[in-house]
């Protein structure tokens, strides 16, 4: 497999993008997950084929450009290429304690750990395309209450004798400090809006889902996710600016801001949730753009650069 050397999208060799996929439990044991690479290489030789057959694509239509310059709206590339460049600079911590506090706020909206510095100071690791079991309570709770949530004949009568009604989450990326628990969980979206509904429940939508897992602990994860404290994890929204300037245009938008100003919004979307600090909960919320990484570090989406 060609190696990625130059690319603007993923300036990174494969065997190091490789190793930004957590481990996967296979008969018993954790193996390295291998399963994504393809997806990243078949897409870049993809891209740089058409831009070597196309040096003018002006005026071409949408339909020709669509496949082989997906490469340019999609959320997996903006992912690793962005944070892998902020992982790998020399000055990451400063970089990143200055993006938490524009994020979250000066001090860290967690109890036990008093500063940006020591959640990440420690041994730190980054993962992109992270799946995180659904909670065990959630899916017991929507057994009993399944009929609540869904009214399509069909899908009811498939959720039949069925324990396991909702898949893992996928996490765009996961920042985990392995050392103490710390861990932020990153939803990134370039133009494409949140899912608003799932097979088996059509009132949960994808950012509940991602803060329902994020306070849930992943014991029997491989390591070091199985690390990960829910109480010192945290919920970062990733988007273009002009999204967080006019949030009404996303969905996601609404949701959260709905989210950091209604603790009823929060409560009634994860209603088997109970007895929660939800004031907590609602400031480990944040919400940076692909141009707070830019403006911190020049080299984070250079095709941002105008």
């Amino acid at each position: 497999m060609k190696e990625v050397l130059d690319s603007t999208y993923l300036p990174f060799k494969e065997k190091q993008l490789l190793n930004h996929f957590a481990k996967v439990k296979y008969r018993g044991k954790c193996v390295s997950n291998e399963r994504h690479m393809s997806y990243y290489t078949n897409s870049i030789q993809r891209y740089h084929q058409y831009l070597a057959d196309n040096p003018d694509m002006s005026g071409k239509s949408l339909s020709e450009l669509k496949r082989p310059c997906q490469i340019e709206k999609d959320e997996r590339f903006w992912v690793a290429s962005c944070l892998m460049t902020m992982f790998y600079h020399e000055r990451r911590l400063q970089m990143l304690q200055k993006l938490f506090t524009e994020a979250f706020g000066e001090n860290p909206p967690i109890t036990d750990l008093r500063s940006w510095r020591e959640c990440l100071d420690g041994n730190l690791s980054l993962f992109f395309e992270v799946a995180l079991p659904s909670p065990s309570p959630y899916k017991t709770w929507l057994r009993k209450h399944l009929n609540e949530r869904q009214f399509i004949p069909h899908i009811l009568s498939s959720a039949h004798g069925k324990k396991n009604l909702e898949g893992p989450t996928h996490i765009d990326a996961l920042l985990i400090n392995s050392s103490n628990g710390f861990a932020v969980l990153v939803e990134a979206k370039v133009l494409s809006d949140i899912s608003d509904q799932v097979t088996f429940d059509v009132a949960r939508n994808q950012m509940a889902r991602i803060i329902d897992v994020m306070l849930e602990k992943n014991d029997h994860l491989c390591e070091p996710l199985c690390k990960r404290i829910p109480e010192r994890s945290l919920f970062l929204l990733l988007t273009p600016e002009m999204f967080k300037i006019h949030p009404s245009h996303r969905l996601y938008g609404c949701k959260f801001s709905d989210y950091k100003k209604n603790q009823e919004s929060l409560v009634d979307d994860l209603p088997h949730r109970r007895a929660l600090n939800w004031l907590m909960i609602r400031r480990r919320l944040g919400w940076l753009t692909w141009e707070d990484f830019h403006r911190t570090n020049s080299d984070c989406c250079p095709w941002l650069l105008k």
